[in-house]
């Protein structure tokens, strides 16, 4: 044991006095050394510490939107200029719509009358529109019984033989006339068929009685040819007569008017039904179709009324205005350009290595040449999932939407946009140039200064880098001395 103790403490002797030596010599040294070469030093301190990605792009608006007419014509009115705010649902500007309006015009006439055709069948009958019903009903119904019963009456009867008896005494005369012409008689003057002592009779009636008795009997000069001509005549009158008695006292009622008489009755009494009792399912059926196709029809009818309007789809400022009056719409270019100044984007390019860092909502500020001494903000809207293939260079677009601000922002300046992808805020920062990494190993070390003349390196730990700092997890205290001095120096058994 006490063989044991005896090393220990010579052990002990020994390595003080060799410490103690090697501090000597290299105090000595020191004092002998010419002073490290310092090429920068600084001093360890907190901060705020900001890792970014930059890039430039051009000032668009929130939409952009080119409008273009759906239908051909001349354009009758322009309500717009260059410049002027509109809100969505305005009209802008409206091509010939005579036509179509006409056509609208019908259609909602045609609707008109298929609406009311549907109210009369859904609604309750009123009681004058029943009165009037039942007056046709009954109507029809006396028509029908008088085109069912024999139509002749005690008139027409006796009117048929009048005309039956008036055609044989024409016979009869004719047969007369030629018995005569046949049998011509004497002419006896009237004078002789007096009676004796009649001597006051004037002379001029005994003349008239003559002429008289000359018409009856007729002149030997008649043509017997037209006497039998005659009396044909008067017996195919008798014939005719005849048959028309006949025919008027067997008559009996019409086929035709009978069955169109039935037909009038039937459609009265379905009317009076239908009041009576309601229309029909197929017959609801059939007029709610009928609406349908109608409301329809003024659909089509304001549609093609509305393609020949210009709309704001939202509320803008009209950036470009293509449109003459009397002229037709551009076919290759919009008939005007409508633009929503209510906010802003800047569309940049995001390198494949520094997309990784990007996250939508992002913090960002916006740098513009037109504005020098202000700085806007704005947040990450977008992060294409496809890029953009150059060559060798690949970009992913990246859209960063600006806050609202006062600033005279325009569509098409150029800003900086410098996205904050990561902040620390009161930690431990030095500059990059200060740390030395090693390759292999991959440490970090640091050249701290204890003294005027005095230098040792530290490993420290990295945190958060950016450019131009980094953080200093550990490895050093606040305030501590780090300086940068040529490698060249560097004793690794005396350090620096």
């Amino acid at each position: 044991m006490r063989k044991f103790l005896t090393y220990a403490v010579i052990g002990t002797l020994v390595a003080g006095a060799l410490l103690g030596a090697r501090e000597l010599r290299q105090s000595q040294q020191a004092s002998d050394e010419p002073p490290v070469e310092i090429l920068d030093q600084t001093v360890v301190q907190r901060g705020n510490l900001r890792v970014t990605i930059s890039a430039t792009g051009a000032v668009s608006p929130q939409r952009q939107v080119p409008l273009l007419f759906e239908s051909t014509g001349s354009v009758t009115e322009v309500l717009v200029g260059v410049g002027d705010t509109v809100r969505a649902g305005d009209v802008l500007a409206r091509l010939d719509t005579a036509q179509a309006e006409a056509t609208l015009n019908e259609a909602l006439l045609a609707l008109d009358v298929q609406q009311r055709a549907y109210a009369l069948l859904t609604s309750a009958p009123r009681p004058e529109d029943l009165a009037v019903a039942q007056a046709a009903l009954n109507s029809a119904l006396a028509a029908l019984n008088a085109a069912a019963s024999t139509g002749v009456t005690a008139q027409d009867e006796q009117i048929a033989y009048l005309q039956s008896e008036l055609a044989r005494n024409q016979l009869w005369q004719a047969q007369l006339q030629r018995d005569i012409a046949a049998n011509p008689a004497p002419l006896v003057d009237v004078s002789s068929l007096l009676p004796d002592g009649a001597t006051n009779v004037p002379q001029e009636l005994i003349d008239q009685a003559n002429a008289a008795l000359s018409g009856l009997i007729p002149s030997s000069s008649l043509n017997t040819g037209s006497l039998n001509a005659g009396l044909n005549q008067a017996e195919y009158g008798v014939a005719i007569a005849d048959s028309n008695y006949n025919a008027t006292v067997s008559r009996t009622g019409d086929a035709a008017g009978i069955s169109s008489a039935q037909a009038a009755a039937t459609a009265a009494q379905i009317a009076l039904d239908r009041l009576t009792n309601g229309a029909s399912d197929r017959d609801l059926q059939l007029a709610e179709i009928g609406l349908q196709q109608a409301e329809l029809a003024v659909e089509a009818a304001q549609a093609s009324v509305d393609r020949a309007l210009l709309i704001a789809p939202f509320e803008g400022v009209i950036a470009l205005n293509n449109l003459v009056i009397g002229e037709l719409p551009p076919t290759q270019s919009a008939a005007m350009l409508l633009m929503d100044t209510s906010g802003y984007y800047v569309d940049i390019a995001a390198d494949e290595t520094d997309v990784v860092d990007l996250a939508v909502d992002q913090p960002v500020e916006l740098d513009f040449d037109a504005l020098p001494d202000q700085v806007l903000t704005g947040s990450v809207a977008r992060i294409n999932l496809l890029p953009t293939v150059l060559g060798q260079l690949v970009t992913y677009p990246v859209r960063v939407a600006l806050d609202p601000t006062e600033q005279p922002v325009r569509v098409g300046m150029t800003a900086t946009a410098t996205v904050i992808v990561n902040e620390l805020r009161d930690v431990l920062v030095v500059p990059n140039r200060f740390i030395r990494l090693d390759r292999v190993t991959g440490r970090a070390y640091l050249t701290v200064q204890d003294a005027a003349n005095s230098f040792r390196e530290v490993e420290v730990v990295l945190g958060l880098r950016n450019e131009i700092d980094s953080e200093i997890v550990s490895g050093v205290d606040e305030r501590a001395t780090i300086a940068l001095i040529p490698r060249a120096t560097f004793d690794p058994i005396r350090g620096f």
